[in-house]
């Protein structure tokens, strides 16, 4: 295994980009009953298996003669890897690309016991079967051919990678945007509630109590977008509908009224520009990003498909 160049190295990280996305979108279509692309990325590969495979190669390296070591060495490997992964991509994109969560014995989601243990055992087909193949296979190809298969395929895999890149950075940038979007309009939303309710105590006799403070609410605010309860649609739905049921009545002439009218229409404002018109290219991106991720996390995936809606709306 030392003996490998570093063109057959590439060679190797390609052909196991293409392996990966054929055994995640195969199992994916077979399940769903319908053709699906998984992964990160638009064209047929998905770089962490290649990275992945790559990272038992050598970390196995040391334990070749020995099925058990290479099992529990690749085990661990994976293991990591992949929590390292799925940790740095959340925190770069906002969005959980897989979950195990509603798995036993899991790991923040990232990792879980019984993908641990398969993931031994890929790595001893890795080693015993699958790198046999495709290291005969590589060794089938002149230097030549191989350098130019790998010129041809870096460009596409490369230009697909900053494109699937960005989108991933726009969508984790709507989405902070969304979440941003969603408190403003909930404060507004609370403390128009409690001018309606100061109205209504007003006319029966004095303020007894208002039901909840608006630091109560507040407080509840990041509760309602983490679980995508109430949707920024809604949420400027029943603030109109409070701004119109006031507006006839001496609440609408207090200082307190007009400044939340005026912030509802500024957050408005701030709202239909942060979600612009995006190009077709970037669009595709985005929308079969979000198709070929369906393991998405629950807390975003309600987010993602607003903010897809969201997207359908502006491009219209």
């Amino acid at each position: 295994m030392t003996g490998y160049t570093l063109v057959q190295w590439i060679a190797f990280f390609y052909i196991y980009c293409f392996l990966g996305w054929c055994f995640e979108s195969g199992y994916a279509t077979i399940k769903q009953r319908k053709l699906t692309n998984r992964g990160f990325l638009r064209g047929p590969y998905i770089p962490i298996y290649a990275f992945g495979a790559i990272f038992v190669l050598i970390i196995t390296d040391n334990f070749q003669g020995s099925i058990l070591s290479v099992y529990f060495s690749g085990l661990i490997a994976a293991t990591v890897l992949e929590y390292i992964t799925g940790y740095v991509m959340e925190k770069l994109f906002k969005v959980k690309y897989w979950d195990y969560s509603d798995h036993k014995f899991n790991l923040n989601g990232y990792i879980s016991l019984s993908t641990s243990i398969a993931w031994g055992f890929l790595s001893v087909l890795l080693t015993e079967v699958l790198q046999v193949n495709v290291y005969r296979f590589v060794s089938m190809l002149t230097e030549h051919d191989l350098k130019i298969s790998i010129a041809i395929t870096s460009t596409v895999f490369f230009l697909d990678l900053i494109l699937s890149i960005k989108a991933a950075f726009s969508i984790a940038k709507a989405y902070a945007a969304l979440e941003r979007a969603k408190l403003e309009f909930l404060e507004v939303k609370d403390k128009l509630s409690v001018i309606a309710d100061e109205l209504l105590n007003e006319t029966q006799s004095k303020i007894i109590g208002i039901k909840d403070s608006v630091a109560e609410r507040m407080s509840q605010a990041n509760g309602y977008i983490s679980t995508g309860k109430e949707s920024l649609s809604a949420l400027k739905s029943e603030i109109e509908n409070v701004l119109s049921s006031l507006s006839n009545t001496v609440a609408s002439k207090s200082p307190a009224y007009l400044e939340l009218k005026r912030k509802y229409e500024v957050a408005g404002e701030k709202y239909t520009l942060t979600f612009p018109k995006m190009g077709k290219i970037m669009s595709f991106f985005i929308k079969n990003m979000i198709k070929g991720n369906p393991g998405l996390n629950k807390k975003y995936l309600s987010q993602l498909k607003e903010l897809s809606e969201i997207r359908k709306r502006n491009n219209k």
